[in-house]
């Protein structure tokens, strides 16, 4: 299995969990609401994130970043958990939570995009067409056009995944430009405090004193920050050194098909054809985007095989 397989791989499992405690999230947030359940996640996954870079790889401080390498890392800590996470659990209160995961794995789209512009990282054209494959899904998937109790949590989303796919070009361009400076994780830990710190402390001081729900609760917001957080930063960055960011994001959006499984048996949600269609739609777009053929080599084999011929 070479390096891109194997990256591939460890991405997709890791989503597979990331969607299993979203679902679980969605239950827990009809009792907690919004805000608490992400300041207290982002505590979680900071404290793990603090244990795992310092206590476990033995990291020491970055002592010599330079000015704009810290800027990288608030700039990914703004992005991602002042702006990202909340949006993304105010959405997910609205909407339901196939729905949710179908609208956050536009991501890659968004990414793509971005890549172009920030990156110079230009997609082949299958590529391309995978991603415009995957965008006519979005009609397929939504019938009718959404309620307007709805349309509110569709725009927290939206805004969502722009931050989201903001923030894979950043790590992607740190890791292309400033990899020797410090390791992936180290880069997760310092934006998770400089972007997640402001947000806990907010919270211990406007909502500590309201805190009264279950154990089981808890242990799903604890789940939330370690997996869904802690754990997805990191396989993301490691990954990002061997993917390109775009095919990171959209090959992550497998994620919405987990979502879609888990949901029927966990929320209740349910499933209509036009939304299987939809989903089944956005998977080969998904899929397309993974092929690294460019057009002339397209050209060249089919000239090859008439020549033979």
């Amino acid at each position: 299995m070479n390096s891109h397989a194997k990256a591939a791989l460890l991405l997709v499992t890791t989503i597979f969990l990331a969607a299993l405690v979203t679902v679980l999230a969605k239950v827990t947030l009809d009792r907690v609401n919004a805000f608490t359940f992400n300041w207290l996640q982002i505590a979680v996954c900071m404290v793990f994130l603090t244990l795992y870079t310092f206590f476990w790889r033995r990291e020491s401080w970055p002592k010599h970043l330079t000015m704009t390498q810290w800027l990288y890392a608030a700039a990914i800590g703004f992005a991602n958990f002042t702006m990202v996470r909340f949006l993304f659990l105010a959405g997910l209160e609205a909407l339901p939570v196939t729905t949710h995961a179908y609208l956050v794995n536009f991501v890659g789209l968004i990414t793509m995009f971005l890549s172009i512009v920030l990156l110079g990282e230009k997609p082949f054209l299958i590529q391309i067409f995978g991603a415009l494959i995957a965008l006519s899904g979005l009609t397929v998937f939504f019938e009718h056009i959404p309620k307007p109790e709805q349309m509110s949590g569709i725009l927290l989303v939206a805004i969502g995944v722009f931050f989201l796919a903001l923030t894979n070009n950043l790590i992607r361009r740190f890791m292309v430009f400033h990899r020797q400076a410090m390791s992936a994780v180290m880069l997760s830990t310092l934006a998770i405090w400089i972007g997640g710190l402001p947000i806990v402390s907010y919270g211990l001081m406007t909502d500590l004193d309201s805190l009264n729900f279950s154990f089981g609760d808890s242990l799903i917001i604890i789940a939330n920050g370690i997996i869904a957080l802690g754990l997805t930063l990191i396989v993301f960055n490691k990954v990002l050194q061997t993917l390109r960011s775009y095919e990171a994001s959209v090959l992550a959006s497998t994620g919405v098909v987990f979502v879609a499984v888990l949901a029927i048996p966990i929320t209740n949600d349910v499933l209509s054809l036009n939304k299987l269609f939809g989903i089944a739609i956005l998977f080969i777009g998904i899929l397309m985007t993974q092929f690294k053929i460019p057009v002339s080599q397209l050209f060249k084999s089919k000239g090859t095989k008439d020549h033979d011929a």
